[in-house]
């Protein structure tokens, strides 16, 4: 038996799917319609590692409210450098310059519409011959980690000259292969700083590391 639709039932759902059809076009419209903006701004790299006399470069990425990158507004970046006696930039568009001038440590600020990034910039003093951790062999009392039982340590840093030089403008690292063993600031696996102090944690031995750029060296952590 062929079963018949009222003509004016079938008009009516064909205006209803046409209907559907517009709206559904309409919300895909809205996605990717609008203004689209410089929202934040990344540098590549993130930071810089120079010496004096050496020359780096950042790349300025706009990206807009959705991060997506806006290469074509690249160009239009604004550059700054926090300290020039420590590095001077020189900007060309979506590409900073930068060139260590002394040993520390500075920002190159680039801002774009509405967006804005910060790169670190390093500059390490001269090369080294020989790294050391003082003290060179370390004991420590279980369960001994309030400041006052906490041992001092220190790096020390001998230039090519044979003489100790500062450490100031070196990136300087520390690491415990335990920390359950014994303890750094926060007890953290990984210290960025200068000088550390150590607190015994677990009985046993463990092993810290100073990194000094590319340098390392060790040294044994005894806890009884």
């Amino acid at each position: 038996m062929t079963r018949i639709v009222p003509k004016f039932v079938a008009k009516s759902w064909r205006l209803m799917a046409v209907s559907v059809g517009v709206a559904v076009g309409a919300i895909g419209c809205q996605d990717v319609a609008g203004p689209i903006w410089v929202d934040s701004l990344a540098l590549s790299p993130d930071s810089l590692y120079l010496v004096a006399g050496e020359t780096g470069h950042f790349n300025s990425i706009p990206m807009d409210q959705r991060q997506n990158p806006l290469m074509d507004r690249a160009e239009r970046t604004e550059w700054a450098v926090s300290n020039s006696s420590i590095a001077t930039l020189t900007s060309e568009g979506s590409v900073g310059t930068v060139t260590g001038v002394q040993a520390g440590a500075t920002n190159v600020r680039v801002t774009l519409g509405r967006g804005s990034g910060i790169g670190r910039v390093y500059v390490e003093p001269a090369e080294l011959a020989e790294i050391r951790i003082e003290p060179s062999n370390i004991e420590l009392a279980a369960g001994m980690n309030r400041f006052e039982d906490r041992i001092p340590v220190r790096p020390i840093l001998i230039g090519l000259d044979g003489n100790e030089v500062p450490a100031t403008g070196y990136r300087i690292s520390w690491r415990t292969s335990n920390p359950q063993i014994f303890l750094m600031v926060g007890r953290q696996e990984v210290v960025s700083s200068v000088s550390i102090s150590v607190g015994g944690g677990s009985p046993g031995q463990a092993t810290l590391t100073l990194q000094v750029g590319d340098r390392k060296v060790t040294t044994p952590v005894i806890v009884r």
